[in-house]
C-alpha cells in the first residue's frame, strides 16, 4: 500500500477556507489538557475517520513503530478540515503514544527526568503520539520520523524557543539579530502564525504584534532516573534566563527609540522545538510586574530596531542612558500631560545632566544648550532645539511643584516626545556620553570629531 504523507488541510489557504469557529477550535485543541477534553476529542474520533481496518499488532523492533505510524498516517490524510483535525488528534495520539511505547526505539525513553532549563525539571511519560502526528503534518515520513528520533536520542541536547511579544510594535520585516534572537511579525504560513500565537490566544494582543523569539539549549537534555547519582537539576542552559531577560530589557529600549508609540513586555513563553520529542511538551510562561501597555502595535522599521539594539549593547555607561529611555516609554502611557510632561522632562535630565559636576545649577540652561549642540546645525536650529527644551524642563518643574501645567506654558508635548527621542537617540549613536564641556563650546558636535 502507498502511502502519500500529507494531510491536505495543512495545504489549503486557511485565510479564505478556514472561519474564525475553526480556528479557535483548532487553537483549543492544541491547548487542551483536561482528561474531559481528552475524552470528548476521542469519543468523536469515530465519527471522524470511519475505518473497517482492524488494528495492527504492535510488534517489537522499527518495523512495529512504522506499522503504528503508517496506520496513523492513512487517517491524516482522510483529514481536510480543521475541525475534524482538532477532534480526531488528541485520541489518535493517546492510542499512537500507547503503541510506540511497546516498541523499539521508543520503548527505553517512556518514564525519563527532562531537563527543562536554568535548574529546572519533570518526569516525562511518553508522549510520543503528539510529536509524530506534528511530524506527519509537516510531511515527514515514518522512517525520516524514526531516524530524527534516534538522532536526538543520540544528540541528548534541547532546543527551547523564547517567545514575547512586543506589544506596540508591528514590525514591516523579520530581522536576525544574531546569537538565536530574532524579531518578526506574524508569519504569513497560517500554521506557523497559529503555533507561533497559540501561547498568547487567552492574551488581547494588538493586531500584527512582533514577536521576539530566543533560542537556548539545555544540555543534557534528558536523563533515566534510576541512574546511579541522579541530580536533578545538573543540566547547563546556554544563555541562562538572566541573559535573556538582559536582551529583552534592551530590546525595549531600541524599540522606544526606533519607534513613536509605548513598548512593553510584560509575559514571554516557552515551548521546545518541535522536532524534538523527549522535551517539556507543555508551554511554560514567565511574566513581569505588569504595566500598563499599548492597546496598539504602530509599524516601525526593523533595520532601525537592529541598529539600535546594536548601539545599545556596546554603549558605555548605559545604565543612565536606560533609565533615560525608560522615562521616555513611561511618558508615552501617561494618563495625563502632567505626568507626561514629569517623565520627559526626567528623561531629558538624565540624558543631559549626566557629567561629573559637583553642581547642577542653572539646570534649565544646561539642558537647553546642551540638547541645542548636540542636535543643531546651525545657529537658528539651536536656538529652536534650547527654547523647545527649555518649555519642557519649565513644564516639568511646575509638573512637580504644583501638580498642574500652567496655562501660559507653551510646550508641546509631541513635539518634546520627539526631541527627547532625538537626543537619546543621538548619545545612543555616539556609543558613549559626550564631553558637555567641549560640545557647549563648539568642539565635536558632529559624530566623529
Amino acid at each position: 500500500m502507498s502511502i502519500e504523507y500529507r494531510s491536505s488541510w495543512d495545504e489549503r489557504n486557511p485565510v479564505n477556507t478556514l472561519s474564525q469557529a475553526e480556528l479557535a477550535t483548532l487553537q483549543v485543541a492544541y491547548a487542551a489538557n483536561s482528561e474531559t477534553e481528552r475524552s470528548a476529542s476521542y469519543g468523536k474520533r469515530t465519527t471522524v475517520i470511519a475505518t473497517d481496518m482492524e488494528k495492527p499488532k504492535i510488534e517489537g523492533g522499527s518495523a512495529g513503530a512504522i506499522t503504528a505510524i503508517e496506520r496513523i498516517a492513512t487517517e491524516l490524510t482522510d483529514i481536510h478540515r480543521a475541525k475534524e483535525y482538532s477532534q480526531w488528534r488528541l485520541g489518535a495520539a493517546s492510542e499512537l503514544s500507547e503503541a510506540l511505547a511497546a516498541t523499539d526505539p521508543f520503548r527505553a525513553h517512556v518514564n525519563l527526568w527532562v531537563f527543562t532549563g536554568d535548574g529546572g525539571g519533570m518526569v516525562l511519560g511518553g508522549r510520543f503520539g503528539k510529536w509524530v502526528i506534528d511530524q506527519l503534518a509537516g510531511h515527514a515520513t515514518p522512517q525520516a520520523i524514526i531516524e530524527l528520533f534516534e538522532a536526538e536520542v543520540a544528540r541528548n541536547v534541547a532546543t527551547y524557543v523564547e517567545l514575547t511579544p512586543l506589544f506596540g510594535i508591528a514590525l514591516d520585516a523579520p530581522h536576525d539579530l544574531g546569537d538565536g534572537i530574532m524579531i518578526e511579525p506574524p508569519a504569513e504560513d497560517f500554521f506557523a502564525r497559529t503555533m507561533n500565537y497559540l501561547p498568547f490566544q487567552r492574551i488581547d494582543l494588538p493586531n500584527g504584534t512582533a514577536l521576539l523569539s530566543q533560542r537556548y539549549s539545555v544540555t543534557p537534555a534528558f536523563a533515566p532516573q534510576r541512574d546511579e547519582g541522579f541530580d536533578a537539576k545538573a543540566s547547563k542552559t546556554v544563555p541562562a534566563s538572566s541573559e535573556r531577560e538582559a536582551v529583552r530589557r534592551r530590546l525595549r529600549l531600541a524599540c522606544l527609540l526606533a519607534g513613536n508609540g509605548a513598548v512593553e513586555m510584560p509575559i514571554s513563553a516557552v515551548r521546545a522545538d518541535r522536532d524534538s520529542c523527549l522535551v517539556a511538551g507543555a508551554v511554560s510562561y514567565s511574566g513581569r510586574p505588569f504595566t500598563p501597555h499599548p492597546l496598539v502595535s504602530l509599524e516601525v522599521t526593523s533595520n532601525a530596531i537592529a541598529t539600535l539594539f546594536q548601539q545599545l549593547g556596546t554603549f558605555k555607561e548605559v545604565d543612565s542612558l536606560a533609565r533615560a529611555v525608560d522615562r521616555l516609554g513611561r511618558s508615552r502611557l501617561a494618563v495625563s500631560d502632567v505626568d507626561k510632561a514629569i517623565e520627559l522632562g526626567m528623561a531629558a535630565e538624565i540624558a543631559l545632566m549626566h557629567d561629573h559636576s559637583p553642581s547642577n545649577t542653572e539646570i534649565t540652561y544646561k539642558i537647553g544648550s546642551r540638547a541645542a549642540w548636540l542636535l543643531g546645525n546651525d545657529t537658528a536650529e539651536r536656538a529652536a532645539i534650547f527654547d523647545e527644551m527649555r518649555h519642557l524642563y519649565q513644564a516639568r518643574s511646575a509638573a512637580v511643584h504644583s501638580g498642574s501645567l500652567s496655562a501660559k506654558s507653551k510646550v508641546d508635548l509631541i513635539a518634546a516626545d520627539f526631541l527627547v527621542a532625538r537626543v537619546l537617540s543621538a548619545i545612543a549613536e555616539r556609543g558613549s556620553f559626550p564631553d558637555w564641556a567641549s560640545l557647549t563650546m563648539g568642539g565635536g558636535n558632529t559624530l566623529g570629531e
